[in-house]
C-alpha cells in the first residue's frame, strides 16, 4: 500500500562498491527436534567489477555450536566448516546457499558463524536456538522502505532505522529465535522509474492504451529490470541495522505488492496480463525466491520447502516451538483484481491444518493486507467509473493524465490501494470465505487463530467474535484477534487521513454467527485515533509462560496465551527506544489442553548443563500425519514439572 511515484531513498551501500553481500540467515522449520535453516551469501564473479575486483573462489562457512563457559576452549566437534550450493548468477553476482541443521537440546543455546571468501574472513555473527520444548520468542515487521509521498524532511526519513535499533536492543536483552517479515521487505517501485529501468519508464509514458498493453518485452527491459531488482535488494538488505538483524536473527518472509511492484494483482486483467507486466513479475519472483527464501525453482524441485511445490505459489507452515504454528499465506502469486486466492488455495490450506498433529495451541496466520479495516464508502465505485472512462475515451484519458490522477497503468492513482485490501467491495464474498476457513481451523483443531497483518502503515488491533457475543472472549471459540503492525520504516499517513478512516469504521456483522470490530487499543494516549495509530511500529511476540512472563500456573487466565506487544515510535519525542507499547494476549482456545509442561532445570540433567527453566503448554504425542507436514518439535520428549 502507498504511493510509488518517486525513487526510494537509498540507505544502504551501492552494489558496485561491494565485492560480497550478506550473509543473511533464514529459518526453514523444526521437525522432530531438528532445526533447519540456511545462510545466503553473494560474491562477485571473477572479472565482474566491484571495488577490489572479483573472486571466483568458493566461499566457506564456519559454524561454532557448543554450550560452554566463556573461558572454555572450542572443541573440534563443536566447529564445522560448510561448503555452499551455487543457486544462481545474475549481473556478475553469484548466489551461494549454506544449509544449516542443528539438533535441539534441553537448553537454549547460541551458535556463531563466519563466512570466508577470497581469502578473507567476515565478521562473526551469533544467533539463538530455542530449547527443544521452548516456545519461540519472535518478532514481526512490515513495510521496510519508503513511499515517495514521505517528505524528505519527515522525521521518519531523518532516522529511517530508529525502530530497527529498537528491535536489535530487544534482541540483545532477550534473544529472538526468529523474525517474520510480513510483506514489503523492500520497495521495488523504482523499477518503473528512470533510475530503475529507462525502458519501463518509457513504456509507462505511452499514451495509447492499446499500444501500451500490446508492447512486447525487449532485451533492454530484461537487462535493466534484472539489474534494478538485484541492486535494490542488495542495497536495502545491506542497510547496516537491517543487515545486522537479517544476519543475526533467522528470517521468515512473505511478500506483498511492493516486493513486486505497487498494487500487483489489483490492476485490470488486460494490464496485469500484458507482456511487460508479466515479465516484470517473473524477474521480481526470481529475486524474491533468491533473497527471501534462499532458493530457486530448480533447487526447490528437490528441497520442497513450501506447502505446494509446483511453483504456482509459496505458502508455508512453520513451527515456532511446539505450541505455535505460523501459516504463511501467499496472497500475491495468483492474485487477480477479482480474487485474492484461488479456490485451490483454500482447499490446500484446509487440508494442511486438518493434518496437524496434536500439540499446537495457536496458529498465527500471515495476511498481508488487514482482514478487518475501515473502508471508504462509494470511493471504489467512483474511481472504478473513472477507470472505465479513461480506458474507452482517449479524450478523457488525456484530461485525467494532465491532472496527475492516473498512474503509469492509466488507472486512477489510488484505485489499486482501495481494491487491494480485503475490505474492498469487490472482495466481500471471498473475505467471508476466508473468515470461514479460519473459523474451521478453530472449531476443528481447537486452535486459537490470530491474524497478523501489515501493509497499511498504521498500527491497530481488530477482532472477530461470536454473535451473540460471549462475555469472556477467552471462552469464545470464534474469537480471533487481528494485529496490524506497519510500518517499521515507512512513514505513516497523516493524522487527518486516519481520523477520516475511523469515521467510516463501526462494529458490524460478518454473517449470522460472527461480528467484527476495531478495538480502542490506543486510548487514552491517542484519543482521536484510538483504533489506528499513525506511527511506525513493530510487534514482539512470545508465549505467556516462563521465561517470557512472571511465574504462572495453568489455572491463570492468560497462561499459555500468545502475547503480541506493539512497540510504537513517537517520532516527535524520541527516547532512544520505542516510546509506547501496547499488549494484546490471544488466549488459548477454550477446548485446548490445560496441563503444564516444563523443560530445563537448575543445574545438571543426565550430565548435561541446563540454563533457564521454561514453562510451556502441554504437547501430546500423536502419530505423524500421512500428508507431507513437519512433525511437532519435541514430540515424545519426557517433560517434568520443575518444583
Amino acid at each position: 500500500m502507498g504511493g510509488g511515484k518517486g525513487p526510494e531513498q537509498r540507505l544502504g551501500p551501492a552494489p558496485d562498491t561491494l565485492v560480497t553481500a550478506g550473509p543473511w540467515l533464514r529459518y526453514q522449520n523444526t521437525e522432530g527436534g531438528l532445526w533447519r535453516g540456511s545462510v545466503l551469501f553473494l560474491t562477485r564473479e571473477a572479472g565482474s567489477g566491484g571495488t577490489g575486483g572479483g573472486s571466483a573462489l568458493l566461499p566457506s562457512l564456519t559454524v561454532v555450536d557448543g554450550f560452554r563457559d566463556g573461558d572454555e576452549a572450542v572443541s573440534p566437534e563443536e566447529r564445522a566448516q560448510l561448503s555452499p550450493v551455487k543457486l544462481d548468477t545474475a549481473d556478475g553476482w553469484a548466489f551461494w546457499r549454506f544449509d544449516l541443521e542443528f539438533r535441539l537440546t534441553p537448553f537454549q543455546r547460541s551458535v556463531q558463524y563466519q563466512v570466508e571468501s577470497g581469502g578473507s574472513s567476515g565478521p562473526t555473527y551469533t544467533f539463538w536456538l530455542p530449547a527443544i520444548d521452548q516456545p519461540m520468542h519472535f518478532g514481526y515487521y512490515s513495510c521496510n522502505g519508503f513511499s515517495s509521498n514521505v517528505k524528505p524532511n519527515a522525521p521518519e526519513r531523518q532516522d529511517a532505522t530508529y525502530l530497527w535499533r529498537d528491535l536489535l536492543a530487544v534482541h540483545a536483552a532477550f534473544p529472538m529465535h526468529a523474525l517474520v517479515g510480513g510483506g514489503d521487505q523492500l520497495y521495488n517501485d523504482l523499477v518503473f522509474k528512470q533510475e530503475g529501468s529507462p525502458a519501463l519508464a518509457a513504456w509507462g509514458e505511452i499514451e495509447d492504451y492499446d499500444q501500451k498493453i500490446k508492447t512486447e518485452w525487449s532485451p533492454a527491459m530484461q537487462d535493466e529490470v534484472t539489474r534494478a531488482y538485484l541492486n535494490n535488494y542488495i542495497t536495502c538488505f545491506m542497510v547496516p541495522e537491517v543487515h545486522q538483524a537479517f544476519a543475526g536473527i533467522p528470517q521468515i518472509m512473505m511478500w506483498d505488492d511492493h516486493d513486486i511492484v505497487d498494487g500487483w494483482g489489483s490492476y485490470d486483467p488486460d494490464v496485469q496480463a500484458c507482456p511487460v507486466m508479466q515479465n516484470t513479475f517473473k524477474v521480481a519472483r526470481r529475486f524474491y525466491l533468491l533473497f527471501q527464501h534462499h532458493t530457486t525453482d530448480e533447487f526447490n524441485a528437490k528441497a520442497k520447502e513450501f506447502l505446494l511445490n509446483d511453483g504456482s505459489d509459496f505458502h508455508y507452515l512453520k513451527y515456532m516451538g511446539p505450541q505455535v504454528v505460523l501459516l504463511g499465506v501467499d496472497m500475491r502469486s495468483q492474485r487477480s483484481k477479482e480474487r485474492i486466492l484461488p479456490q485451490s488455495t483454500y482447499d490446500l490450506l484446509e487440508r494442511t491444518v486438518a493434518a496437524l498433529p496434536e500439540g499446537p495451541q495457536h496458529i498465527v496466520v500471515l495476511c498481508g493486507c488487514p482482514l478487518i479495516f475501515p473502508a471508504i464508502p462509494t470511493a471504489e465505485s467512483i474511481l472504478g467509473g473513472v477507470s472505465w472512462m479513461v480506458k474507452h475515451s482517449p479524450t478523457m484519458r488525456r484530461l485525467f493524465r494532465k491532472t496527475g490522477l492516473l498512474d503509469r497503468y492509466d488507472q486512477p492513482e489510488i484505485l489499486d490501494d482501495l481494491v487491494d485490501g480485503w475490505a474492498a467491495d469487490i472482495h466481500t464474498e471471498e473475505r467471508v470465505q476466508f473468515i470461514h476457513l479460519l473459523q474451521k481451523f478453530s472449531t476443528d483443531k481447537h486452535l486459537r487463530v490470530t491474524i497478523l497483518s501489515g501493509d497499511a502503515h498504521v498500527g491497530g488491533v481488530g477482532r472477530l467474535y461470536s454473535r451473540p457475543k460471549i462475555k469472556n472472549l477467552a471462552d469464545d471459540p470464534l474469537y480471533m484477534p487481528q494485529i496490524i503492525s506497519s510500518a517499521i520504516m515507512n512513514g505513516p499517513p497523516g493524522h487527518n487521513i486516519v481520523r477520516m478512516l475511523l469515521r467510516t469504521n463501526f462494529a458490524g456483522n460478518v454473517d449470522s454467527r460472527t461480528r467484527q470490530k476495531m478495538v480502542r487499543t490506543f486510548y487514552p494516549n491517542h484519543p482521536r485515533t484510538d483504533k489506528l495509530v499513525n506511527a511506525r511500529n513493530w510487534c514482539d511476540i512470545s508465549l505467556v509462560a516462563p521465561p517470557f512472563s512472571p511465574p504462572t500456573v495453568p489455572s491463570d487466565p492468560d497462561f499459555g496465551g500468545l502475547r503480541f506487544v506493539l512497540r510504537v515510535e513517537n517520532a516527535f519525542k524520541r527516547m532512544g527506544r520505542a516510546e509506547e507499547t501496547y499488549t494484546v494476549i490471544a488466549p488459548r482456545h477454550p477446548q485446548a489442553a490445560r496441563a503444564m509442561v516444563a523443560t530445563g532445570s537448575l543445574g545438571q540433567k543426565n550430565g548435561v548443563k541446563i540454563d533457564a527453566a521454561v514453562a510451556v503448554a502441554a504437547v501430546s504425542v500423536a502419530a505423524r500425519p500421512e500428508v507431507e507436514l513437519p512433525a511437532a518439535p519435541g514430540l515424545g520428549v519426557t517433560a517434568q514439572r520443575v518444583s
